[in-house]
């Protein structure tokens, strides 16, 4: 069966118009493309995992990984169930055999955009006969606790900052606890009060309890969210299991192909910066911070040799702070982590010794409250390399995955497996509500007044009304710019010519003060105008802004 072609050779861009959607490969094939469909996905993908014959210590890649599907289908099962009904099929081989369709994002307020690959996995799960995960990704730093509610009209608006918690110091979300119980409480009558002019019936308002509830059960406000969600997933059909990332990192599996990884550090350190180096060529990215930092090389006054990062985050219960992983393996028989401040530990992790042993290691870090979490290229290398027959991303995801291409490239020699690729484009409706405004378009009208500027500038003439009402000096000035203009530009002319008509220019400006001010005095309100349309009709709203309907229709749970 011939691959398709490859995700890393696409460029995806978010539709722009309300409602539309981007599924590649669609859960149903067009019938002028019918090898573009997720069945073919799926079976070039067992065929690239079929070529992989790396060793992971005492075993090959392909036996971690029908262990490693075992343990997440039964731990996610397991999760799940604590929030959520949910149906254990009872044969176990069987189920484990059954295709996974696996995706992922962090545990916010995120918009729908987003959530449509939540019911892609469901979409995708049921037409292949498998099973859907969401990874919960808790590993990543809760950076905002508020949201941007529009208010305003098409004329006039701006997004009003909306806190659904307090300030905290910076952590992950895994550590993240709700630190204003009294905003917390308020969080979804505060926005619906707000919304009401744009959207009356907001989900958000009889959904915000739910949250509440969870918040009491699981004490942590990105488990709260993410839960609440989940449940609301299952009332409206939703057949999917979700995992935190945490939960996924303490599998003896996933720590035995952590353990390997640590191992083989400056290789990984290697293969994660040649990807890198390759993915700015083939896209012609200027600039070593971009689309991320190269993995950094420290030295200090030791003769313990080199620390080579490696892309992992380190902190403690203590200080919360994520913390960059630096590793050091100059010791015979040890590998030496440091966050290169305060955290130093010793493991037993060598491509020699058993991965027993780096289990072990792994296990007793989490016993002492220190938290080794991989970055968003090493979660999806994990899911894509030891669980998912199908990972499906979103746009960003799939532009910065080709990155984990080249490192498992690097490091194993094979192509990992390819990814399905999931987004969409909600907007409150503004345009139903500001009908008269809807067939405007600010952009290209302050474009055109930009460009009727720079032609008063350059061209008065034609600005200057009808040659009856001119006074004799401009007249003259036309004449005079007219008959440069008809002048051949000599070498010996061509810089007179152009001074000259530059001066005329200039010396017609005052006849044309009365356009130029009429122009300058539209600038300002369409400039507001953009602003607003930017302020209402954003795809970034949180999804629960919008109404049951809405969703339901957007999410492929209804039909248009």
């Amino acid at each position: 069966m011939t691959p398709p072609r490859s995700s890393a050779s696409r460029k995806y861009r978010a539709p722009n118009a309300s409602g539309a959607r981007l599924l590649r490969p669609p859960v149903e094939p067009a019938t002028d493309a019918p090898a573009d469909c997720i069945e073919t996905l799926l079976d070039n993908n067992r065929l690239l995992r079929a070529a992989f014959d790396t060793r992971i210590g005492d075993m090959r890649l392909w036996e971690l990984i029908a262990a490693t599907r075992r343990e997440v289908l039964s731990v996610a099962t397991e999760y799940t169930s604590a929030y959520r009904d949910v149906e254990r099929p009872r044969d176990v081989a069987g189920w484990i055999a059954r295709p996974i369709i696996m995706g992922g994002h962090q545990p916010e307020l995120f918009h729908a955009g987003v959530w449509l690959k939540n019911s892609a996995l469901d979409a995708y799960a049921r037409k292949l006969g498998g099973t859907a995960i969401n990874l919960v990704v808790d590993s990543d730093r809760c950076s905002r606790t508020a949201v941007g509610v529009p208010i305003g009209t098409p004329a006039e608006a701006r997004l009003e900052s909306v806190p659904f918690d307090g300030a905290a110091e910076d952590m992950a979300w895994e550590e993240r606890g709700i630190v204003d119980d009294d905003t917390f409480a308020s969080f979804g009558d505060r926005c619906c009060d707000l919304l009401l002019p744009l959207e009356p019936s907001p989900i958000l308002r009889r959904w915000w309890p739910l949250v509440m509830e969870r918040a009491a059960e699981s004490h942590r406000l990105g488990l709260a969210l993410a839960q609440a969600r989940h449940i609301l997933e299952a009332r409206f059909g939703m057949e999917t299991l979700e995992l935190p990332v945490s939960e996924l990192v303490r599998l003896p599996t996933v720590m035995v192909f952590t353990g390997w990884l640590l191992a083989h550090a400056r290789q990984l350190h290697e293969a994660y910066n040649g990807a890198l180096a390759e993915h700015r060529r083939t896209w012609r990215i200027r600039g070593r911070a971009r689309p991320m930092p190269d993995l950094a090389v420290r030295t200090d006054d030791t003769a313990e040799g080199p620390w080579f990062e490696v892309p992992w985050w380190i902190w403690s219960r203590d200080d919360p702070r994520r913390r960059r992983v630096f590793a050091n393996v100059a010791t015979a028989g040890t590998l030496l982590l440091s966050d290169m401040e305060t955290l130093r530990v010793e493991l037993p992790i060598t491509p020699d010794s058993s991965p027993s042993k780096w289990v072990d290691a792994l296990q007793r870090l989490e016993g002492h409250e220190l938290r080794l979490r991989p970055r968003a290229l090493l979660t999806t290398l994990v899911a894509r390399m030891l669980v998912a027959d199908i990972f499906v991303h979103g746009i960003g995801g799939a532009a910065y995955d080709r990155i984990t291409d080249g490192i498992v490239h690097r490091l194993t020699g094979c192509d990992p497996p390819r990814y399905a690729v999931v987004s969409g484009t909600l907007r409150l409706p503004v345009d139903r509500l500001f009908p008269a405004d809807a067939v405007r378009d600010p952009v290209a009208e302050l474009a055109s007044l930009h460009r009727s500027l720079r032609d008063i500038d350059y061209h008065p003439e034609r600005h200057l009304g009808h040659e009856a009402g001119l006074s004799a000096e401009a007249r003259e000035l036309v004449i005079q710019k007219q008959r440069w203009i008809n002048t051949f530009p000599t070498p010996t002319l061509a810089k007179r010519r152009c001074r000259e008509i530059r001066a005329v220019n200039e010396r017609l400006a005052p006849h044309t003060l009365d356009q130029r001010r009429q122009l300058l005095a539209l600038a300002g309100p369409l400039a507001s105008r953009i602003r607003a349309a930017k302020a209402l009709s954003s795809r970034e709203h949180p999804w629960c802004f919008f109404t049951e309907k809405t969703l339901r229709r957007f999410l492929l749970l209804e039909n248009d």
